[in-house]
């Protein structure tokens, strides 16, 4: 089973952060079928049911309407395609996805998170971007390309900014 979701927590935090996002699961109404840990502190991986970017929504509502708040659950990036981590692979599974989801007349940038990997960062992105053909804005894009690299796996998802899911954020938002 792969995963579609990559979560952020505190170090030493992991276990209490998967069983609060297994209860999250069951306040929006949507079943957490696993989580693991990725081997680096603070950081697990998971599988939701259904749509993963609509489960980062979902968690965002339930936060900015002060139905709950989560302790341990700091960070959720929803991932849309799990890749063997090979540049090759990458780079394919990135065109599909970017073809599919960024119109023409958008805009992206790439982010890039890697852990444990041999690659260097610069060229991962370049090699990456050889085989996009939309425009590319550092600043304000329309939409993120965002690769989250890990030894064996690379998960990666084509996602507006607001669907990248940070506790801070969301409470300063809330604050204002």
């Amino acid at each position: 089973m792969s995963w579609n979701l990559v979560v952020a927590t505190g170090w030493r935090n992991e276990r209490l952060c998967m069983e609060e996002l297994y209860r999250v699961g069951d306040i929006v109404g949507r079943r957490v079928e696993g989580v693991w840990f990725t081997g680096f502190d603070g950081l697990l991986t998971a599988r939701v049911e259904g749509d993963p970017v609509e489960f980062v929504r979902m968690l965002t509502d339930v936060i900015v309407n002060n139905y709950y708040i989560p302790r341990y659950v700091l960070r959720v990036t929803p991932i849309m395609s799990v890749v063997r981590t090979d540049l090759d692979e990458i780079q394919r599974a990135a065109s599909e996805l970017a073809e599919r989801y960024i119109r023409p007349d958008e805009s992206y940038r790439i982010e890039l998170r890697k852990r444990g990997v041999k690659y260097d960062r610069v060229s991962v992105i370049d090699y990456v971007a050889r085989a996009i053909n939309r425009k590319v804005n550092l600043t304000q894009p329309d939409r993120l390309l965002w690769l989250e690299l890990f030894p064996s796996k690379t998960g990666i998802s084509v996602l507006a900014e607001s669907d990248n899911f940070s506790l801070m954020r969301v409470r300063a938002r809330r604050a204002a």
